[in-house]
C-alpha cells in the first residue's frame, strides 16, 4: 500500500506572555504566518449571550512569522464569533453570525444598505479601519489568498444579501417592475469570493456549472492559484479559478473536515461515521484521479507528533494547496501536515 503522510508536526505556539488573554480567532495565512486575535478574559465575543449583552472589547492581533512577532491593537471590536486572516499588509475580520434584516423590503438602495449588517472589517497594518462590508450570516471559513482575494465559506444556516452580477442586473432592469436595488437575499450561498475592498466578485450558487445546492461548505482549500471546495450534500471536490468553477469530481469520502491537494493527489481528513466514532480519531485517505472520479489509494490514522491519536475534535483547521494546519485542545498551538 502506498505510504501516506499522517503524523502531525509541531508548527507554532503562541508565546507565554499572552497566556492570560482569550483566543477569539486564529489562522495560518497564505504566507505561512500565524494570525491570532486576542481579547480580554471576560470578553463575550465568543460566548452565546443575547445580543444586548454583548459588549465591544479592546482586541489585539498577534502576527507570528517564525520567531518574529508583530502586534496590532484594535480598540472597540464588536464582532461576534470572529474570523480573521491577513490581507495585504493589513487584516480582514468577519463575524460568523449576524442578525439579518426582516420585515418589508427596503424601498431604496440607500435604505437597504442601512438595513444590511456590515459584519466584516478591513484594517491596515496599524489597525486603522479601512472599510466594512456585509459578509452574510453563518460564516464558517474566512481565508485570503496571495492575490488579496477574500474567500468566505458558509454553513447550513447561511444567508447573504448579495449584489447581483452585472448580467443579471441588466436582465432585471428590463423587467416591467424594476427592483429598487441590485441585491437579493441568497440562502445557502456556499462560497463567496470578495475583492480586497470587500466588493462581491463571485458566488458559487450563481456559477452556471455549480454542483447543485451548496447546503454547507464542509471544507475549503485556498491555494496559491486555485481554490477547492467540498460542499454538502454530495461532497464533490470543486476546483475554482479566477473565472469560476473549472471542474467538479466525485469523491469517495463523505463528511471530511480537511482537503489537501497536490497535483493528481488529493487527501481527505475525516472522522469515522456512525454512533461509535471516537473524538479525535481521524483517518487520512489518499486519493488519485486525473479526469474522472477520485479513487482511494491508501489510508492511515492521523497521529500527533508523539505517535498517539488526538483525543478531541480539531478546534480549527486551515488548508492551503498540499498542506493543512490543525489545532486540538490547546487553541494556542498549531500542528502541520503536508501531502
Amino acid at each position: 500500500m502506498t505510504a501516506i503522510p499522517h503524523r502531525l508536526a509541531p508548527y507554532a505556539s503562541l508565546p507565554d506572555r499572552y497566556g492570560e488573554q482569550q483566543v477569539a480567532a486564529s489562522t495560518v495565512d497564505a504566507h505561512g504566518r500565524v494570525v491570532t486575535l486576542l481579547v480580554p478574559p471576560d470578553a463575550t465575543c465568543n460566548h452565546r449571550v443575547p445580543p444586548e449583552q454583548h459588549r465591544p472589547c479592546d482586541a489585539l492581533i498577534v502576527l507570528m512569522d517564525g520567531s518574529d512577532v508583530h502586534e496590532v491593537h484594535l480598540p472597540d471590536l464588536h464582532l461576534r464569533f470572529p474570523r480573521i486572516d491577513s490581507l495585504g499588509s493589513g487584516f480582514v475580520l468577519a463575524a460568523a453570525r449576524c442578525r439579518m434584516p426582516s420585515g418589508p423590503p427596503a424601498a431604496t438602495f440607500e435604505a437597504l444598505e442601512k438595513e444590511i449588517p456590515h459584519n466584516a472589517l478591513i484594517v491596515d497594518s496599524d489597525g486603522t479601519p479601512l472599510t466594512t462590508f456585509h459578509a452574510g450570516d453563518d460564516v464558517q471559513h474566512l481565508l485570503t489568498d496571495r492575490h488579496d482575494n477574500i474567500w468566505t465559506g458558509y454553513g447550513d444556516e447561511a444567508l447573504v444579501c448579495a449584489q447581483l452580477p452585472a448580467n443579471l442586473r441588466r436582465a432585471r432592469s428590463c423587467a416591467t417592475t424594476p427592483r429598487p436595488a441590485p441585491r437579493t437575499t441568497m440562502p445557502m450561498p456556499g462560497l463567496v469570493r470578495w475583492t480586497r475592498d470587500g466588493s462581491p466578485a463571485w458566488y458559487a450558487t450563481l456559477d452556471p456549472i455549480s454542483p447543485g445546492t451548496w447546503t454547507d461548505c464542509y471544507a475549503v482549500n485556498v491555494g496559491s492559484d486555485r481554490t477547492w471546495a467540498y460542499p454538502y450534500t454530495g461532497f464533490p471536490l470543486v476546483e475554482i479559478d479566477a473565472t469560476g468553477i473549472r471542474w467538479t469530481r466525485r469523491t469517495p469520502i463523505p463528511f471530511a473536515s480537511a482537503v489537501l491537494v497536490g497535483g493528481d493527489n488529493v487527501a481527505f481528513l475525516a472522522a469515522g461515521t456512525g454512533p461509535r466514532k471516537i473524538p479525535g480519531h481521524y483517518t487520512v485517505t489518499l486519493t488519485q484521479g486525473r479526469n474522472g472520479p477520485l479513487e482511494t489509494v491508501a489510508s492511515a490514522p492521523l497521529r500527533l507528533p508523539d505517535g498517539t491519536r488526538p483525543t478531541t475534535w480539531a478546534r480549527r483547521t486551515v488548508c492551503r494547496d498540499d498542506q493543512a494546519w490543525l489545532q486540538f485542545p490547546d487553541h494556542r498551538t498549531w500542528y502541520h501536515i503536508e501531502l
